[in-house]
């Protein structure tokens, strides 16, 4: 993130998730996009903190938001410290620190903030900022990468017939989705921060009836920003429930680990940007007890 300094941008006008219950109009928050291999790729919105501004990379698969320590955050109060273990199994400790306001720029309506919101600041390095999940808690939100936008409080985009949520990780924040391997049920974390979809190893071994290998190997960033290479896979089909099946999904596969006893041990594979963009997504956290999702293939 960097500086901003015009005192224009101070006076725009926000909504704020802590202070107001009910929904307002409809806004877009504006995507940047950045394609990779395999249809992979990352996914950007524009936040200002404070008086700091610059883009975040969406990262649905972080519990909470990570920043890196900079001069622009430095003072922060500390809140206490966290460890921060990214896909590879890397951990690092950081400080959660206090932010004034974390607020989301919108294109159309107002902008979408939170007061004095807990982050997690982490040692300098590679890596992005990331907007984690916790930030759409009491939220309701569509989300379409072909029209690079991220709706806040819109029509609903999708089939019209919500899921329930699987809540995963420690904290029940992670959105888990139920799927099909063709007939072999599993779970999938939504993980817009997935450069490019991953399956569990010891999940391919056991089903490997279910993939073909393709002579290649992918590497994609952990959120520290260290390298993880991979062999590459097809997923033959992966089925999301009435009707929308896609055939031939690329994945790379790794050993959960540490993620796996995270999230559980029916959590087989990361739902990445390759596959994020092939649906409109719309998502519900307005009832904390049972949020839902649903999804459209285009």
């Amino acid at each position: 993130m960097k500086l901003f300094q015009s005192a224009a941008f101070c006076a725009a006008l926000f909504f704020s998730f802590a202070a107001i219950g009910a929904e307002r109009s409809r806004s877009v928050v504006p995507l940047t996009l950045t394609e990779d291999q395999y249809a992979g790729g990352r996914i950007y919105l524009p936040v200002r903190i404070g008086n700091a501004m610059g883009p975040m990379r969406l990262d649905t698969g972080a519990s909470s938001t990570r920043i890196k320590l900079a001069p622009w955050n430095k003072d922060m109060p500390v809140l206490g410290q966290s460890f921060s273990t990214g896909a590879s199994g890397a951990t690092m400790q950081c400080d959660d620190v206090e932010a004034p306001k974390v607020e989301l720029v919108a294109s159309e309506g107002n902008n979408i903030a939170r007061m004095k919101y807990e982050v997690t600041r982490c040692p300098a390095g590679d890596g992005d900022d990331l907007l984690g999940i916790d930030f759409f808690r009491g939220a309701r939100f569509s989300l379409d990468l072909d029209r690079r936008e991220l709706v806040f409080f819109g029509d609903p985009t999708a089939s019209g017939q919500p899921k329930p949520i699987r809540r995963l990780g420690p904290d029940r924040r992670l959105i888990g989705i139920e799927l099909h391997f063709g007939k072999t049920g599993s779970v999938g974390l939504f993980d817009s921060g997935a450069e490019v979809s991953a399956v569990d190893q010891q999940f391919l071994r056991k089903h490997n009836r279910l993939f073909a290998a393709v002579n290649a190997k992918a590497g994609a960033s952990g959120v520290a920003g260290a390298r993880i290479a991979s062999k590459i896979y097809r997923i033959k089909s992966l089925d999301f429930g009435d009707g929308r099946v896609l055939h031939d999904v690329y994945a790379i596969s790794y050993d959960f680990g540490g993620l796996r006893a995270a999230l559980g041990r029916d959590v087989s594979v990361l739902i990445g940007y390759n596959v994020i963009k092939r649906f409109n997504w719309d998502f519900d956290f307005r009832t904390p007890e049972s949020p839902t999702w649903d999804a459209k293939l285009k």
